[in-house]
């Protein structure tokens, strides 16, 4: 049986090393050669670009009372236009200000949006996105990690015209059981 193991072991060891020595070689033409268009896809993303103000009002299911925030954000072209880059800064009253960062894509595979989210609250979270052309409508949904712990999110940003936002965020624990945050707000492309 030992015997036997082994013999499998050596095999794969061979196995492996004669897959890694058989990569093919290319030149650097070639190589040019076979980047990909950048999907038509992406240019939905156009309708963030620019400066943005926001306002916001947040609801936390640990306090009473209902928070007011105000904002202002950077949305920009990165990496030769395959990815949105958005930078802000928001001050969201007695828990003071917060830097986010967040980072749009797409996945050809999944025909979805890809974003990602991290806040200087600690907080990442990963989200796909669809696009409904109809409405004007992105609907997102996710999980995230912050303090708190784990969390299942999802959230809507319509294009009101193409200078306004209304926009909604919603937070539940990590099992999806309670609601833990919802915010809703607008911003609008200064």
């Amino acid at each position: 049986m030992i015997h036997q193991k082994r013999w499998c072991m050596v095999l794969a060891s061979v196995a492996s090393l004669g897959v890694v020595g058989c990569m093919p070689k290319f030149t650097v033409e070639e190589l040019k050669n076979m980047r990909p268009e950048r999907p038509a896809e992406l240019d939905k993303l156009n309708m963030f670009a620019g400066q943005w103000e926001s306002t916001s009002e947040m609801k936390l299911a640990v306090l009473d009372e209902t928070m007011h925030g105000t904002g202002t954000g950077t949305a920009a072209w990165e990496c030769d236009g395959w990815l949105m880059v958005e930078r802000g800064e928001y001050e969201t009253g007695e828990l003071g200000t917060m830097d986010m960062l967040g980072v749009w894509a797409w996945d050809p595979k999944a025909k979805v949006y890809r974003n990602w989210w991290f806040n200087s609250y600690g907080e990442i979270s990963t989200a796909t996105a669809r696009y409904e052309e109809s409405t004007r409508t992105w609907r997102m949904k996710g999980k995230g990690r912050g303090p708190w712990g784990a969390s299942v999110v999802k959230g809507t940003m319509k294009m009101v015209d193409d200078d306004n936002m209304e926009w909604t965020w919603t937070e539940w624990d990590g099992l999806g059981l309670t609601k833990t945050m919802e915010i809703k707000g607008t911003s609008k492309r200064k």
